[in-house]
């Protein structure tokens, strides 16, 4: 009968599993042990100090696996030292495994327990060791073979079911971040997110039409499912390096690759060469599918994101929120170039970097930019930039300026509402001095830190996208004309081009349908309808909170909106004037962009939000934009004023064929049937018509920018005021015409010009109301002369190009040289006169259709000279001896020039002006002998012009209107 084996000690155990985990021997005798490597030196040294050659934990086992990684490189065949230190960590895992099974249950529990304690202290020291690895790579251990950081994201990325070699052991995370939780913790995992960065930046993982990002970003939400992660993150080095700045932050930030995983072909340029390559042939319906398929892919990418946001702004405490926000500002302060004109895009974040950043921002406002009733409106502090954002975050807690005060800079040399750089600096020393006491608790909080970081990732993230996207447009038009212009007139090219033009050609056809492709990819993007919804929300909330710094309460929205007094600037507030300009423009811009592009938008269940007076299409736009045209010293840029009226003349446009004076002031390009105007037009025509701010200040405010955009210190506001005044009198036009209010308000503001203060006042005080009418008349009778004689005399000289037949010259090729120049002067006066034509259609109508509501103002002896002057001089233009210059070759067409409307128009001012009309309603002004003074004042200045009246003159023009009708007997 064999001899029963002795039972082992704990130690003689401990010895024999740790000698078989680590693969290390510290004995030599042992045959089992043959395989594994003998520590020669911690053994003689263990013999020295009479310490029994047993690897145990109290004893051995920390100064044997340091051994063990110190010798790594002399070992044939070794791992690296990290992948060793995993691999030995597996096997503890393992026994611990096997004791909870059925050889474990056999045993006694107290031995199990001791040796499941054993084993588990050993795995401890095992983290630690690959812990201090990540952190000090060289200083604790020899770093040899992979560095732990790849060893790691390779086990997170790859597939616990079909790669179980390499992924990542369970438990393993959920140690490290127990272990360094509350030291370095931020350290040990800082290499590990540059790593998985660094694989996000790899192509196959960068593009969204490679699976190869899902896996990254499910890694992500991984890692960030430990609140301590969380709380880490911030706290790391690579989190927010000083020395990144501009486009570095999109690599050298933590959280910056992740960022830049976008569908934009700027960010991913195989986006056009792969996934829209032959979308410039394919139909709209199909170009759509491709559109729904990369905006799901988008919205995937950009739903993790916000996860990755939104735990570390809600759920990691208040320090890992302010080191968030921080981030978010200084990405957006070093990268303020992107709202340049002139730009190296190269130098600053992509716009996919730039679209996520504001996307996740967008969702964080959300809980209060979405509340119906905008309770949280108060939380924003107007002076958020002196309170917090120029504010030093060393010195003071509440502060959110970095240290190289890229923060405070930026926003503290923004350009403002209403005041210059030295006015604004003043302010906010003066500010920082006043409220340098307050505690931190009375400092704006988080939403209003929420509200200013996404207004300001929208300005420089979409805002700037669709400024691009229209150069894009315009580009593309440009190119588009040209190179169909030069394939019908390929006498255009000077000579020695055009026997190269064929293949000039080819090759600009494939140009042409590049940046098709492109424009198609940015289609996708800029017109997602979840995207545009939600800004249109969070706009809503932005004009709503500027709405509340001019309420004259104070208290808008809990009270009703009260129209501030407008007594000039000395009436605006300096806490409104140090605004940032870019908090009124981008929503004006905004708006203007979906009314152009995507007028769906605004009508949106989505994007409708708001109850009571506080809808966002209904209630919040109509209001905005009447309060700020109807006081306009409230925003000092002009141009920005003037988008306020684009806003107005695309909501309320109106089909030119339904004008009795109709002219195709679009060249022809209004479709045959009745144009088909978008229900957002009808709609907020409606809104007008009841909507009781619009029906008092609306027409006044009108007549008001008409006179102020006189100068608007550009060079080019001589042209300028000429578009923005044409949309003007378009807005005018389909507002008469929609009912009685608002020409009884048009009425009610001109009859101040003679009845002194008897109507309330309309642009702020009666004064101001005569002021702006005296100038309006003034400037509406500049306009007509100038733009009428313009486009006349454009006119003549069309003419007399198409005369001009080609001579034969003695030179070779000079007759086509001569066509080319000829050519491209007539397309030079044809654009010119395209564009005159209109203006002064337009320009006509609305003196007629003024002088018959509001006669007064134009019978005044201060103009009425001028005015009859300017009458006699371009009827003899239209009815006298030169009227036969004005027939050119199918000009209605080509020019919108129609000399009758024209001709009927001005005779209409003739008559508004010259006879007396029986009054048809209580508040006509023709009544009385003043009336008739005004008549014989007008009568008289009209015969006593002794440059254009002849009696014959009007005979002709009489003869003229009878025989075409133009006018009832």
């Amino acid at each position: 009968m064999a001899t029963p084996k002795p039972e082992k000690t704990f130690e003689e155990w401990q010895d024999d599993a740790f000698s078989n985990i680590l693969q290390v021997t510290l004995a030599t005798g042992n045959p089992k042990r043959a395989a594994r490597y003998y520590l020669k030196d911690v053994a003689e040294e263990m013999g020295a100090e009479n310490i029994p050659l047993l690897i145990t934990l109290e004893s051995s086992f920390e100064r044997v696996l340091m051994a063990r990684l110190a010798e790594t490189a002399q070992i044939p065949g070794s791992p690296g030292t990290f992948e060793y230190m995993l691999s030995s960590w597996r096997s503890v895992s393992n026994v611990i495994g096997n004791l909870a099974g059925a050889r474990g249950k056999a045993l006694d529990p107290a031995v199990r327990d001791a040796r499941v304690h054993a084993l588990r202290g050993a795995q401890k020291l095992l983290v630690s060791y690959m812990g201090l690895s990540l952190q000090f790579p060289d200083m604790v251990v020899p770093a040899i073979g992979k560095p732990g950081q790849k060893v790691l994201v390779d086990g997170l990325l790859a597939d616990p079911d079909t790669e179980s070699q390499t992924a990542l052991p369970r438990g393993l995370l959920d140690q490290i971040v127990q272990r360094f939780a509350t030291d370095g913790l931020a350290e040990v995992l800082a290499p590990v997110f540059a790593e998985l960065g660094l694989r996000t930046i790899v192509r196959k993982n960068r593009t969204l039409l490679e699976p190869g990002f899902r896996k990254i970003l499910a890694v992500l939400e991984e890692l960030l499912s430990y609140t301590d992660i969380c709380t880490a993150i911030p706290q790391m080095p690579t989190f927010d390096p000083e020395e990144c700045s501009g486009r570095r932050m999109q690599t050298g930030t933590a959280l910056g690759p992740f960022l830049s995983l976008s569908a934009f072909p700027t960010s991913d340029p195989e986006i056009i060469s792969n996934y829209y390559l032959d979308a410039p042939d394919r139909n709209r319906g199909e170009r759509d599918a491709l559109h729904n398929g990369i905006r799901s892919t988008v919205q995937y990418v950009q739903g993790a994101l916000f996860d990755v946001f939104y735990k570390l702004v809600a759920r990691s405490g208040v320090p890992a929120r302010t080191a968030t926000i921080q981030y978010t500002l200084r990405i957006l302060a070093t990268n303020a170039l992107r709202s340049g004109i002139q730009v190296d895009r190269d130098k600053v974040i992509d716009n996919g970097f730039s679209d996520n950043l504001a996307s996740v921002w967008l969702r964080l406002s959300e809980p209060f930019t979405r509340d119906p009733q905008l309770k949280k409106l108060d939380r924003v502090d107007a002076d958020w930039i002196s309170l917090r954002a120029t504010r030093s975050s060393e010195t003071t807690p509440a502060g959110l300026d970095d240290p190289q005060n890229h923060i405070g800079t930026y926003w503290r040399e923004l350009t403002r509402l209403h005041a210059d750089q030295s006015a604004a600096d003043a302010y906010l020393q003066r500010r920082q001095q006043d409220t340098e006491d307050l505690s931190d608790k009375a400092m704006p909080g988080f939403i209003a830190d929420c509200f200013f970081a996404t207004a300001d990732a929208l300005h420089l993230g979409p805002i700037s996208i669709i400024s691009q996207y229209k150069d894009v447009l315009s580009k593309l038009k440009r190119f588009q004309d040209d190179v169909e212009r030069i394939e019908h007139m390929p006498e255009l090219l000077p000579p020695e081009q055009r026997a190269s033009l064929p293949l000039a050609m080819q090759r600009w056809k494939e140009q042409l349908k590049n940046m098709k492709r492109e424009k198609i990819a940015m289609d996708g993007q800029v017109f997602d309808p979840r995207r545009l919804s939600n800004m249109v929300v969070f706009y809503r909330f932005a004009m709503a909170f500027l709405l509340r710094q001019v309420d004259a309460s104070g208290q808008y929205p809990q009270r009703p909106f009260a129209m501030p007094a407008d007594e000039g600037e000395v009436s605006v507030p300096e806490v409104w004037r140090m605004l940032p300009e870019f908090l009124a423009e981008d929503p004006i811009e905004f708006i203007v962009f979906i009314v152009t592009y995507h007028p769906d938008t605004l009508i949106d269940s989505t994007a409708q939000v708001g109850v009571g007076e506080l809808r966002t299409f209904d209630d919040i736009i109509p209001l905005f934009l009447v309060t700020f045209l109807a006081r306009p010293a409230y925003i000092k840029n002009p141009y920005l004023k003037a988008k306020l009226v684009d806003v107005l003349h695309m909501l309320t446009y109106r089909d030119p064929r339904e004008d009795d004076d109709y002219v195709d002031t679009l060249g022809g390009n209004l479709p045959r049937d009745d144009l088909r105007l978008h229900p957002a037009i009808y709609q907020f025509r409606d809104i007008l018509d009841s909507n009781q701010f619009a029906k008092a200040y609306l027409v006044p405010a009108l007549l008001r920018f008409y006179v102020d955009i006189e100068q608007t210190g550009a060079s080019s506001q001589f042209y300028d005021k000429f578009n923005i005044r044409y949309y003007i009198a378009r807005t005018l036009r389909s507002l008469w015409a929609r009912g009685r209010s608002h020409v009884v308000a048009t009425k009610q503001f001109f009859s101040q010009s003679h009845r002194g203060a008897n109507n309330a006042a309309t642009t702020g005080s009666s004064r101001r109301d005569q002021q702006v009418i005296e100038q309006f008349v003034a400037r509406l009778m500049t306009d007509t002369t100038y733009l009428l004689d313009e486009s006349l005399s454009k006119l003549a000289d069309i003419r007399e190009l198409e005369k001009q037949p080609a001579e034969p010259q003695q030179q070779p090729g000079s007759a086509e040289d001569e066509a080319g120049d000829r050519a491209r002067r007539l397309q030079d006066a044809e654009r010119m006169a395209r564009s005159y034509v209109s203006l002064a259609h337009e320009t006509v109508h609305m003196l007629a259709f003024l002088s018959k509501h509001a006669p007064r103002p134009f019978q005044a002896s201060e103009v009425v000279d001028r005015l009859a002057a300017m009458l006699n001089y371009n009827l003899d233009q239209l009815a006298g001896p030169k009227c036969s210059n004005l027939r050119v070759r199918d000009m209605q067409h080509r020019f919108s020039f129609n000399p009758r409307v024209l001709l009927s128009e001005l005779t209409s001012v003739y008559m508004h002006l010259g006879l007396r009309r029986q009054s048809d309603d209580s508040d006509d002004v023709m009544a009385g002998a003043e009336d008739q003074q005004a008549i014989d004042r007008f009568v008289t200045a009209v015969v006593e012009d002794d440059r254009s009246y002849s009696v014959g003159l009007f005979q002709k023009a009489y003869g003229i209107l009878e025989r075409l009708s133009l006018k009832s007997p």
